[in-house]
């Protein structure tokens, strides 16, 4: 899951380069200045706002108050992120390793760009069923303190201290979480419907799919799937792995 982050996060620094403002320092070929830290930064926040959908203001409250932060460590390093200095230390990081990967033809290795252009098409994706959502989704006054009495009344310690205002931010933010899940199929089919596509008749896609894949005849005959029943299985356990970072679907 770390991974396919770093590669978000560097898909992200790529298109932004901006030359204004007064030079921080040189990473390999490329200039940090501060426009171009600025924009970073900027994108940063909108960027976890709408990943997290949470507001702006929510994220500027844990950044000022930390020990509020969720126990979860990938919230941890957004909160510490918030941070000009934290952040800047990761986007150069990212920089360093950009021009490491450049000055070493990386970039021009075919399976590499197809791995970038992939993780690109699922951040498109994503990005776009999320504004789509933010569109429809319409959370009104009356709902917003209703989840916020029922937040207060089930978990006290944490939502009873805060403010009315604070307690409403995050009541909608509840509220919109729990209406995308319901409203994500809705939303998805519109979105195939709106979309014209043609089909070739005249080709078999469940042969092909299932028989005509080399990188999938490999994975049957490595995992194996083609096993005989004389075969015995290795165990029926699953194996300790961590949970993967596939997509766009909502859990």
């Amino acid at each position: 899951m770390r991974s396919t982050r770093f590669i978000f996060l560097l898909l992200l620094a790529l298109p932004l380069a901006c030359k204004d403002g007064d030079t921080i320092e040189d990473i390999g070929s490329y200039t940090i200045t501060t426009k171009d830290f600025e924009n970073h930064y900027s994108t940063y926040l909108d960027k976890i706002a709408r990943m997290a959908n949470a507001e702006k203001s929510t994220l500027a409250r844990l950044m000022c108050n930390p020990e509020q932060t969720p126990e979860n460590p990938m919230w941890r390093d957004v909160v510490r992120n918030l941070e000009p200095k934290e952040y800047y230390e990761s986007y150069r990081d990212l920089r360093i390793v950009e021009q490491a990967a450049r000055k070493d033809n990386f970039l021009d290795d075919p399976q590499i760009k197809r791995i970038i252009e992939q993780v690109t098409l699922e951040a498109i994706a994503q990005l776009y069923i999320q504004k789509k959502m933010e569109e429809r989704i319409k959370i009104t006054e009356e709902e917003k303190s209703s989840k916020c009495v029922e937040m207060r009344q089930k978990f006290p310690q944490e939502f009873g201290p805060l403010s009315l205002d604070e307690c409403l931010k995050y009541a909608e933010g509840f509220l919109k979480r729990d209406r995308m899940q319901q409203e994500f199929p809705r939303l998805r089919d519109e979105i195939k419907e709106s979309i014209t596509i043609n089909k070739n008749q005249k080709f078999d896609k469940t042969d092909f799919l299932a028989n005509k894949i080399e990188a999938y005849r490999v994975m049957k005959k490595t995992g194996g799937c083609e096993a005989t029943s004389s075969t015995p299985a290795t165990n029926n356990k699953p194996l300790p792995l961590p949970a993967p970072n596939t997509g766009i679907r909502p859990q």
